[in-house]
Parts: structure tokens; C-alpha cells; sequence
């Protein structure tokens, strides 16, 4: 019986060294199979602004409007993209993709005269990763509603 639990052992953890020197390569392949880059947008959930659902722009093309408490991700080409939202007198967010990279964007609602808006942010992706599991996916439909 000792035999075979040690076999078993033996055997996992050859496995698992095996996986862990391929994790390196399946990453690179992975990146060289989809060249592009994704930004992830979200917004924590306040009660402030909870009624607003301000628009999304990248490179000056509308994307999706974002609800409180939600998030989604958006694919782009590789390269510098300007990150705009529908808050008036607020400066573009200009961010670099790396390709294959993940950059994380919050949204956060600032006030206005009789209506407020968002302002894009780019946040480090370990913070961004810890807020986002607390969040809802944003649904397609959640995304085209006007």
C-alpha cells in the first residue's frame, strides 16, 4: 500500500513540474494566437451617481455606457488608445496596450450642473482585480441601452 501512495506522489509531482515548464510557453503562444490587447472598464458601486450610466469612448467611438457596480472588457490593437467618457471639460485618459497585455480602467462619477459624469482612470491591475470580483459582468444589452 506504501508503494502505491508513493508512486502516486512520484508520479503528481512529475506532472506538475511538467506543467509548470510549459505554463511559459502556452502564455507566448497564446499572445502570439490573439495579438490584441483588452481593457477592462469598471465602476464600484456608490450610492452617489447610482443613476448614471455615462457613456464609454475609445478613439472617439462609443463602446458601451457604464452602470454602477458593474464592469466589462473591451478588445483593442495593440498601441496608444484615448479613453474618453461623457463628463464634460474632463481630460482624455491616453493609455498603452501592450500586445496581448490586460490594462484596468475605473470609472469614476464626478458631479456637474443638472448632471454629473464619469472620469476614465487607469489603475494597477492587482487593485483593480480585488475590486472587480466584488463586481456584476456588464450584459450586452445592459451595454447598448440609451
Amino acid at each position: 500500500m506504501m508503494w502505491l501512495i508513493s508512486s502516486m506522489v512520484g508520479f503528481l509531482s512529475l506532472t506538475g513540474v511538467f506543467f509548470n515548464q510549459e505554463k511559459p510557453a502556452a502564455a507566448d503562444e497564446s499572445r502570439k494566437a490573439n495579438p490584441n490587447s483588452t481593457i477592462i472598464f469598471f465602476r464600484e458601486s456608490h450610492i452617489t451617481g447610482s443613476g448614471l450610466r455615462p457613456s464609454v469612448y475609445v478613439d472617439g467611438r462609443g463602446v458601451a455606457r457604464l452602470s454602477n457596480g458593474r464592469w466589462f472588457s473591451c478588445s483593442v490593437k495593440p498601441g496608444k488608445h484615448k479613453l474618453e467618457s461623457s463628463a464634460k471639460h474632463q481630460p482624455a485618459t491616453v493609455v498603452e496596450a501592450p500586445p496581448g497585455e490586460t490594462i484596468y480602467v475605473q470609472m469614476v462619477t464626478v458631479a456637474g450642473t443638472w448632471r454629473g459624469g464619469g472620469r476614465l482612470l487607469q489603475v494597477d491591475p492587482e487593485e483593480a482585480r480585488k475590486i472587480i470580483t466584488k463586481l456584476k459582468l456588464q450584459e450586452k444589452e445592459e451595454e447598448n441601452k440609451k
